[in-house]
């Protein structure tokens, strides 16, 4: 701009004016753009600083649903490289889980899914096998199988349900392998007896006779065994493989 000044002394006014108007402009775009960048900076800098505070917040009350975890001293949340921490905040889940969080857990983390067991009661009295009736809740139907379980959650050890739980499911694969069993038992039995058939068919035909030729092609074990069988059989094979 002083270059244009210093050589052109006798500027035309109209000139100065688009020149006036374009440095307005340029303040102006460069004010807009400032502003613009300031107030990206300053929402990025907000979501920063609320991710922050989430990770730096914990839980000081248990989360919606869990509990204090007083049942389980010995569970543990895995923390990487072979290290533990105690799980803090429990709640129940399903299939013999619960899920869990360490006491430096906050709302932002995934809670972890562990695995329980129904805690030994150990006592004087010997331990009993288990009767034909709790046999009976827990292979039942629905109903009564729901019933079960609502009882048992209930009890002061989460464990005793998801072990019932854990049982019901594995009673039912065991039915479902069983069933397999049973089928492939039935369909081996169909397809002994279509080879017995077969194998009949091929006797009746005097199948091994009319191929006696390929008789070399046998190991000289079975070849062996075949002719001992049938000298004790009354009759032997000709060189040309006839009685």
């Amino acid at each position: 701009m002083e270059t244009i000044f210093a050589t052109n002394a006798n500027i035309d006014p109209s000139m100065l004016r688009d020149i006036a108007t374009g440095l307005v402009q340029t303040v102006k775009n460069r004010e807009e753009i400032h502003r613009f960048a300031i107030i990206t900076f300053e929402d990025k800098i907000k979501r920063l600083e609320s991710v922050v505070e989430g990770y730096a917040e914990t839980y000081e009350r248990a989360p919606d649903g869990y509990v204090r975890n007083t049942m389980y001293p010995d569970l543990k949340i895995p923390v990487g490289e072979g290290f533990y921490r105690e799980a803090y905040w429990v709640t129940p889940a399903h299939d013999g889980y619960i899920q869990a969080y360490g006491q430096e857990h906050g709302p932002l983390d995934t809670p972890f899914s562990l695995p329980i067991y129904a805690r030994a009661v150990y006592s004087a009295e010997p331990t009993e096998p288990i009767p034909a009736w709790f046999h009976q809740l827990l292979t039942g139907t629905p109903s009564i199988y729901a019933n079960l379980t609502k009882a048992a959650h209930r009890l002061d050890d989460w464990g005793v349900a998801a072990d019932i739980a854990r049982f019901r499911k594995l009673d039912d694969d065991l039915s479902c392998i069983n069933a397999e069993i049973e089928r492939l038992n039935a369909e081996a039995d169909a397809t002994r007896i279509a080879k017995t058939i077969c194998e009949g068919r091929l006797e009746l035909a005097r199948a091994p006779k009319q191929l006696a030729h390929m008789e070399c092609l046998a190991t000289p074990f079975v070849r062996q065994r075949s002719e001992q069988l049938n000298t004790r059989g009354g009759w032997k094979r000709s060189a040309h493989g006839r009685a």
